[in-house]
């Protein structure tokens, strides 16, 4: 029976349900340990904090911070950040910031494209969240251009679609390094992922990216995922070994997609878990 979920969003970002609803869920599903990595935001932490003290779960305070490489986007997950922490709170509302003015532009475009939808319904949508383009997304889909999210990001704001706007820009190693600053560990998300044939690809080169991040602080992988077989979680096992990194899984629980997993329903050992706590006090 799986009792961890580290990979865990709320309505600080782009997920469904608020920080109180997740932890609650994840009672229900008699998990033990999820942390909460919202996009380029902690603002839903002390929230899931003090529902977990309620509900008997463990909450790790945690980020997932949105970077970018040649022709493509790196994930970085932050465990155990001092959530608080003003530096770490600044540059984050820097990105979010950036993640605003993406969203009017992605509007501006979609209008000349002929599928117009309103900004200031974009904004509602993602609330007090960060902007992203799920929330696009959404919108797409109320207006009746696309039948699902999947359809909004393939034909309209995927990285190679036409309405497609890029962040501002924020390296891989420079979430590593800010997440050291405040005391957490950076893992890469989902470093691996499967096309619509159902084939593995990665977009990047792991063996070349992993140096330049370890020496900026990468501490694991993501190695269990949605969709990842027991060849891929092998093979990702194998490189996290060769350069003696954590191992670390999740749902990327958002509870907006059918097609999504529930929260916990992708098997993370117990064990990962302490092994990410006893790096992070030996840190």
């Amino acid at each position: 029976m799986n009792a961890v979920d580290l990979h865990c969003h709320t309505t600080a970002s782009d997920g469904a349900l608020t920080p109180a609803q997740l932890v609650e869920r994840a009672a229900r599903l008699a998990l033990k340990v999820i942390a909460v990595t919202d996009h380029d935001s902690t603002e839903g932490v002390a929230a899931a904090l003090a529902a977990g003290r309620r509900h008997g779960v463990e909450v790790i305070p945690g980020v997932e911070i949105n970077t970018d490489v040649p022709d493509t986007e790196v994930h970085v997950l932050g465990y155990f950040v001092d959530y608080a922490d003003p530096i770490l709170c600044g540059e984050l509302a820097r990105l979010r910031d950036g993640r605003v003015g993406r969203a009017k532009r992605m509007a501006e475009k979609l209008a000349e494209m002929g599928a117009p939808i309103r900004f200031e319904r974009i904004l509602e949508i993602a609330g007090e969240g960060a902007v992203g383009r799920p929330h696009v997304a959404q919108a797409l889909l109320e207006a009746g251009y696309v039948s699902s999210f999947d359809q909004a990001f393939e034909k309209y704001i995927g990285r190679n679609s036409p309405a497609y706007v890029e962040r501002m820009k924020f390296t891989p190693a420079a979430a590593c390094a800010l997440i050291r600053r405040v005391g957490g560990l950076p893992v890469l998300a989902h470093p691996v992922f499967f096309d619509r044939y159902g084939a593995i690809k990665s977009p990047f080169n792991l063996d070349a990216m992993l140096p330049e991040l370890i020496g900026a602080g990468l501490a694991g992988l993501e190695v269990y995922y949605p969709g990842y077989d027991a060849v891929t979680i092998e093979y990702l096992m194998a490189v996290a070994r060769r350069y003696r990194l954590l191992h670390t899984g999740g749902t990327d629980f958002h509870g907006i997609r059918a097609t999504e997993p529930d929260l916990g329903g992708v098997y993370v050992p117990i064990k990962a878990v302490n092994k990410l706590r006893e790096a992070w006090k030996q840190r």
